[in-house]
């Protein structure tokens, strides 16, 4: 009888102690899982070359500074080679998609030591435009197959008329890349990024990706593209460039051999 109480006895401490461990980790574990992951960051960066021997010396020392970060390319390319520009000034500009695991992520890469090294290797040897912007979530669609618009706008003026034309027309963008099976990558909001190189005229990023080049060229054929586009015309000025997704940690010259029309980022 007593060996049977002792053993009780000890069976309770030992059930006790565990349920004290348990409420002292499961708290931690349940808020570890809860925890959404961080949204992703990106560089966009529009250029244009003109100095083919620096570009390719500055394109050759970025791979290992992106793998430092776990960066990678998402789309790269040249008119006519994985770019096509569908609205805007910009029809010989070079267009590099890149994504990081954070936006704190292309933060570091763009403010690290590597990279400030690496850039002076390009210094006047074109004109880039550099921009930062952060994800809503992960990113809906990439790599080979995979296509991206990036819809850059910005205001004439800052009237009551273009101001609505401005938001009608990424209610517009927005509905229509649902309907086409799209999704947008960032927050369609004027002001969503950071301006990181150059100067931009635009106050407003938007960049929407499809599963398939063949999604994404119904879309800019429908009616709602349309309508996005007249709207857009409306409010001010706007570039508009369909970018191809590449395999991951696909290289600059691979995708541009040739780089005087390149804009390696």
């Amino acid at each position: 009888m007593v060996l049977k109480l002792a053993t009780s006895a000890l069976g309770f401490r030992l059930l006790a102690l565990g349920m004290a461990i348990s409420a002292l980790f499961l708290p931690r574990a349940l808020a570890a899982q809860a925890a959404p992951s961080p949204n992703p960051g990106y560089l966009l960066v529009v250029g244009k070359t003109t100095d083919r021997a620096k570009i390719g010396a500055y394109a050759a020392s970025l791979p290992p500074i992106y793998a430092s970060l776990d960066g990678y390319y998402l789309a790269i390319g040249a008119p006519g080679r994985g770019v096509t520009w569908l609205e805007g000034p910009w029809t010989d500009r070079s267009v590099i998609f890149a994504k990081f695991p954070t936006r704190a992520g292309a933060d570091a890469f763009w403010w690290g030591e590597d990279y400030r090294t690496a850039i002076r290797k390009r210094d006047n040897a074109g004109v880039f435009s550099v921009v930062a912007i952060e994800g809503t979530g992960p990113t809906p669609f990439e790599g080979a197959g995979a296509s991206f618009l990036i819809v850059m706008t910005g205001p004439t003026g800052k009237g009551a008329t273009e101001q609505d034309a401005s938001d009608r027309a990424v209610r517009s963008l927005v509905d229509g890349v649902k309907r086409s099976g799209g999704q947008l990558v960032n927050a369609p909001g004027i002001g969503q990024f950071t301006a990181m190189e150059g100067d931009t005229v635009f106050d407003r990023f938007v960049v929407a990706a499809w599963p398939s080049l063949a999604a994404r060229d119904a879309y800019l054929a429908s009616a709602d593209a349309a309508e996005a586009k007249r709207l857009r015309q409306l409010a001010g000025i706007s570039a508009v460039v369909a970018a191809n997704g590449v395999p991951r940690n696909q290289a600059p010259t691979a995708v541009n051999p040739n780089p005087t029309t390149a804009a390696p980022k």
